[in-house]
């Protein structure tokens, strides 16, 4: 395979003009291929925190935030290109590997078209698909009972627990609801209400 190392702002300039970008043909048989091996729940596997298989999961990590690893119409600006393009990258991706130019310009396109799962403009999926059904902070604060705090972004409420994503790294931490301090409890409760 021949390698390429690439600026980010010249591959955005010779990416691909030529259409719409379609998730489903043209960027989950490509994340499929490479990643699904390290990042998928068909694998039972969550490196880093992260998973393409679960469109609701991976949905996730697409926001126009500065922790999201995704910014829809940002690709210069997204840590998951980066890390893809920059073979230099201590967390290139894939790891053994480099994608080739083609779908490289995919991703880059797909990420500037909006980053959807459904192929609605970025400003449309804003309201639907990408969107949580809250508007949430990606960080919030929470407290244990001890008034311990940390920095962590919802995931979801999971049973008795609390599934936490942490902003190093993107890992999914399940945290009981017993241990969080009351004012916690009920910001939890709050974000995962509908």
């Amino acid at each position: 395979m021949i390698l390429f190392r690439h600026s980010l702002p010249a591959l955005f300039l010779t990416a691909s003009l030529a259409g719409a970008v379609d998730f489903k043909k043209d960027i989950q048989p490509i994340l499929e291929k490479n990643c699904y091996e390290c990042h998928s729940e068909k694998a039972k596997k969550r490196k880093g925190g992260f998973v393409f298989d679960d469109l609701e999961t991976f949905k996730l990590d697409i926001a126009d935030t500065d922790v999201a690893q995704i910014r829809p119409g940002k690709p210069g600006e997204s840590h998951f290109l980066e890390v893809i393009v920059n073979e230099g990258h201590k967390n290139h991706m894939p790891p053994n590997d480099t994608l080739s130019r083609g779908d490289i310009n995919k991703i880059t396109d797909w990420i500037k078209e909006g980053a959807t799962f459904d192929g609605t403009s970025q400003t449309a999926s804003a309201t639907t698909a990408s969107a949580p059904k809250k508007q949430l902070p990606p960080i919030m604060s929470w407290t244990n009972s001890e008034g311990k705090t940390i920095k962590a972004g919802f995931v979801r409420l999971d049973g008795e627990s609390v599934v936490l994503r942490m902003p190093a790294n993107g890992q999914e931490v399940p945290y009981p609801l017993a241990k969080l301090n009351a004012a916690s409890q009920q910001q939890a409760k709050d974000a995962g209400a509908p």
